[in-house]
């Protein structure tokens, strides 16, 4: 695979909004989005991320939590064709706690997520829904 064909959406869901952070292969910030946590405002994502697409470039998508809160989210990807990876939190929190400033946001989190997502791609699992 290879990184510089795809951008990185690391995405920190909760119960009632989602803050999704995309980054490109060099981990460099190039967007963030929050939205709620609700079929009706998943397009909204993905309409801001195409805003980063090219015709060579991909997203894929990181979610930590693909039972729960995220479950509905990454379905909805997941149904329109979307790479969508399950990003441990214990990863997660790992890189979050590698920085000497350590922080504790959103924006932070779904960072980290995507900071993971970028670094470990290839063995992170696919989540897949019958």
């Amino acid at each position: 695979m290879r990184r510089d064909k795809h951008i990185y959406v690391g995405i920190d869901l909760h119960k009632f909004q989602h803050t999704a952070v995309i980054l490109d292969c060099w981990f460099e910030k190039l967007g963030e989005v929050t939205f709620e946590n609700k079929p009706s405002a998943f397009p909204s994502l993905l309409e801001y991320v195409n805003r980063f697409l090219t015709e060579s470039i991909t997203p894929v998508f990181g979610l930590e939590d693909v039972g729960g809160y995220g479950r509905d989210l990454a379905l909805y990807l997941k149904e329109k064709g979307h790479i969508v990876k399950f990003v441990n939190s214990s990863l997660s929190n790992a890189e979050r706690n590698s920085y000497a400033m350590t922080q504790k946001h959103d924006s932070w989190d779904a960072q980290c997520v995507a900071n993971v997502l970028i670094r470990q791609f290839p063995y992170l699992p696919d989540v897949i829904y019958l």
